[in-house]
């Protein structure tokens, strides 16, 4: 089976990271990059196609709302993953299709859920 491609974009380092150890646990799933703000994760997007984007919704540039639109304009098949410290946002990630939200602080096996049910 060929991997997962993954890209995160959040402007938080340190979650970053968190998501970076997480996506390495799980077998079938390969980050591809990683962004600080929306502009940049769009353009990466669009470079490297990676078949699971995780979003924060406020990043600098274009929210992680925004982002999820552009995506689904490009690829509408790409799992868009919101993760942010913000429910307030739950009902617009949906509206762009999202497969899952979220919400910080999250528990490391709530993540691996996520992505094994995406894998599957």
């Amino acid at each position: 089976m060929e991997e997962l491609r993954v890209l995160i974009a959040d402007d938080d380092t340190g979650m970053r990271s968190v998501m970076r150890k997480i996506i390495a646990k799980v077998e079938g799933f390969a980050l591809v990059a990683e962004a600080g703000d929306g502009r940049t994760a769009i353009e990466l997007v669009e470079k490297l196609k990676p078949n699971v984007v995780f979003l924060d919704v406020e990043m600098p540039e274009m929210s992680g709302v925004e982002c999820a639109r552009a995506i689904q304009d490009m690829n509408p098949a790409i799992i868009i993953i919101f993760a942010t410290a913000h429910d307030t946002y739950m009902g617009d990630a949906f509206e762009v299709y999202a497969f899952d939200y979220l919400v910080k602080p999250f528990k490391v096996e709530r993540v691996i859920q996520t992505l094994e049910r995406a894998r599957d």
